[in-house]
């Protein structure tokens, strides 16, 4: 396996590693994988690194919403178009083009329910080529980013009568 996607897979696991941790457990040079992590970084490889947080632990509240979006296909650019348009939203976490009856995956994270509302009512609904969309709202997470959220059950889960 070649350097460069070893220090990917370091990274992605954790990306507070430093260059002198992933150079140890590869068995490279520090200063070979500093150039090659700022080389990675320059051709858009590494989009940036960012922490994964438990925002309920942080006593934040924050709604996260799973939408999928049908689309009509625009001339020439298929779903492209209108899938970089809505991804500019700062409320979109992901943005992807899927297989199967919707054509668009979005994720959305925001303050309030009344903020996935007003997108999916305001920035979706008004465009012409959106023609319909089916909104999830996560209630739980146990898992996210490759990281667990939920503690292991002990045991079974109590019946109700």
């Amino acid at each position: 396996m070649k350097n460069d996607v070893r220090i990917l897979e370091l990274l992605e696991d954790d990306g507070r590693a430093s260059a002198k941790e992933i150079a140890a457990m590869l068995g490279l040079k520090e200063k070979d994988v500093e150039g090659e992590i700022k080389e990675l970084s320059k051709k858009g490889v590494i989009k940036g690194f960012k922490a994964v947080v438990d925002w309920r632990k942080a006593s934040v509240k924050k709604v996260i919403a799973v939408i999928q979006v049908k689309v009509i296909p625009q001339a020439r650019q298929g779903f492209a178009k209108t899938c970089l348009d809505i991804a500019k939203d700062k409320r979109v976490l992901d943005a992807f083009v899927a297989t199967g009856e919707y054509d668009l995956l979005l994720f959305l994270e925001a303050e309030t329910l009344e903020e996935i509302s007003d997108f999916v009512t305001e920035r979706l609904a008004t465009k012409k080529e959106v023609m319909g969309t089916n909104t999830h709202i996560i209630l739980s997470q146990f898992k996210r980013d490759g990281k667990m959220f939920a503690e292991t059950a002990g045991g079974r889960l109590p019946l109700s009568p």
